[in-house]
């Protein structure tokens, strides 16, 4: 903006020394513009600038040489910085009972890897003394301390001034300060004679204004910065844990692999100006839900909006990599806490029980991963907990009537004091049809399914294979033929299935869950209990007005 040629010029190149000086300078422009103009973030900001509850610990970076944890008060308030970031390998210098005392006494910063004096220096040059980040913290080797910074854990992120989101190191000893390659990379520095500001005039060469201007060849001018399905946001998009920092926090300073960016609920933007469309961005949290005091009324088009973006939020971070699988649900608690008092506030494994029908029926995302598709045991079978791998919903689940019915159901929470934490499994009992399913056996992707009334020649089928999209469908006599698919490869060999039915779409078709036997009922021998298997759908007219007509009663089914 100092050369004169910035007036006539708006195009901008992406800063790629995002660690100097004039970088952070921009940033902080950007910070201070976004603070005092966008309404929108104004309007979602708990608590003033500088008076919100502080976190249990904080690095105090006020003396760089001489870094050290701050243990703060019940009441203390301040202005902090919050730190997301990819561990990506061990952490030595973790915070741990042993080390604790001298660490508030001095962290010496030699022992620190490189993210983390990275964030330090960027907390300075913000002119910002806090920085919160989870490794120092925390008390890693206590389970106690652990599971209660766990539980603060969307206070944390929410009440953060600034999240320094260190999108370009892939582990924590890579550091995310390096300058960057641009692509494409400016050929030439020319110089610019500014115009007169009488357009009718030349200016002479005694009192011409002369800037810099950069030339980027391209074939297309419009490309002179990445599009957004070529920007490579880095490492915390693609990490679980990142997810809910991200969208929790309101302000983001954003270390991409190509350059810096501001990340608020208003819109992203590059520092120094370039240009940014953000058409891929992970969409921000609904305003809504941020609103202090913000009462919405249940079933209403701003509910359902709700509804549909938790499922988009549940399908982005299931396909996320997470290292520990026990970790599924308690990487998105904090969002599922922010979420509990317009959908809640009975969350149950990651589903809610208001809309747990409709939640039920989650499916796989067709992927080309070559890794194995497994179910995990730390979670019920009919929660997407238990599911090793990305998921979806379907489009149409909205207009959809509900042909079962919730009796009960219960999840084992393994700490009492985290209720959307990590489950040690959980029970479903609903009352609906139990249909029987043949299969012929084969399997290949010729595999042959179908639904029966329990007569051997009656029953027809499609194909299907394990990543194969689901095929069309079709209605034959007394009998539906439609296609199915597996959650997991361990259950392609199984012969004895069964469908029931879940949701309605009012003359359109049906939804619904595939079950099998999964023993015997612990507190009763003789009730037979079944574990969910995959998501089945039939898109035609009328039917389930056929299912119907088979007339198979409602009965109680249990699902673990």
């Amino acid at each position: 903006p100092d050369d004169p040629a910035s007036r006539w010029i708006k195009g901008r190149i992406l800063i790629p020394h995002v660690g100097a000086p004039y970088a952070m300078s921009m940033a902080k422009t950007c910070i201070e513009e976004c603070v005092r103009t966008h309404t929108k973030c104004q309007a979602i900001t708990t608590y003033p600038i500088g008076s919100a509850p502080l976190p249990t610990r904080l690095i105090d970076c006020s003396n760089p040489d001489r870094l050290r944890i701050v243990e703060t008060k019940p009441g203390m308030r301040g202005l902090y910085v919050a730190l997301s970031y990819v561990w990506g390998e061990p952490q030595p210098h973790r915070t741990t009972k042993a080390n604790l005392t001298y660490y508030k006494v001095r962290i010496d910063s030699a022992i620190l890897p490189q993210t983390i004096r990275d964030a330090v220096w960027v907390t300075r040059a913000l002119g910002i003394g806090w920085l919160w980040i989870d490794s120092i913290c925390i008390i890693q080797d206590s389970e106690k301390d652990i599971h209660q910074e766990l539980g603060r854990m969307r206070d944390v992120y929410r009440h953060a001034f600034l999240t320094i989101d260190a999108g370009s190191a892939a582990r924590v000893s890579d550091g995310f300060l390096q300058i960057r390659r641009l692509n494409p990379e400016p050929s030439a520095c020319l110089p610019f004679v500014c115009p007169s500001h009488d357009h009718r005039v030349y200016p002479s060469a005694g009192n011409a204004q002369v800037g810099m201007i950069y030339w980027v060849p391209s074939d297309d001018p419009l490309k002179l910065v990445p599009e957004d399905d070529d920007w490579d946001y880095g490492t915390t998009s693609d990490r679980a844990w990142c997810l809910q920092e991200r969208l929790l926090s309101t302000l983001s300073l954003v270390f991409t692999s190509q350059t810096l960016q501001l990340r608020c609920h208003t819109h992203t933007q590059n520092v120094g100006g370039a240009y940014h469309d953000g058409l891929n961005d992970v969409p921000r949290l609904p305003e809504a839900i941020l609103l202090p005091n913000r009462s919405i009324l249940r079933s209403s088009d701003e509910w359902e909006e709700i509804c549909y973006r938790w499922r988009n939020i549940v399908g982005d971070y299931t396909q996320r990599s997470l290292s520990n699988p026990s970790d599924k649900l308690v990487a998105l608690s904090a969002l599922a806490e922010l979420f509990a008092p317009t959908l809640g506030p009975d969350y149950l494994a990651g589903l809610w029980r208001d809309t747990l029908l409709y939640d039920l029926l989650w499916m796989p995302r067709l992927t080309s991963a070559a890794r194995p598709i497994r179910r995990y045991a730390h979670a019920p079978s009919w929660s997407w907990a238990s599911y090793d791998g990305g998921v979806e919903f379907p489009n149409r689940l909205g207009s959809g009537r509900v042909s079962a019915k919730v009796i009960k159901c219960t999840v084992n929470l393994q700490n009492k004091n985290l209720p959307f934490g990590e489950v040690a499994g959980g029970s479903l009992v609903l009352a609906a049809r139990l249909i029987p399913c043949k299969w012929d056996g084969s399997d290949s992707i010729d595999s042959k399914r179908a639904l029966d009334r329990g007569q051997e020649s009656a029953y027809r089928s499609v194909k299907i294979g394990p990543w194969a999209p689901r095929l069309s469908s079709s209605t034959e006599d007394d009998h539906l033929v439609f296609a199915f698919r597996t959650d997991c490869d361990d259950d392609e060999a199984l012969h004895e299935m069964w469908f029931i039915p879940l949701l309605e779409m009012t003359g359109e078709g049906v939804a619904g869950l595939v079950i099998t036997r999964a023993g015997r009922d612990e507190s009763d021998r003789r009730r037979e209990v079944y574990r969910r298997v995959g998501f089945w759908d039939f898109w035609a007219p009328h039917a389930m007005d056929v299912i119907r007509q088979w007339q198979y009663p409602k009965e109680a089914i249990e699902l673990v």
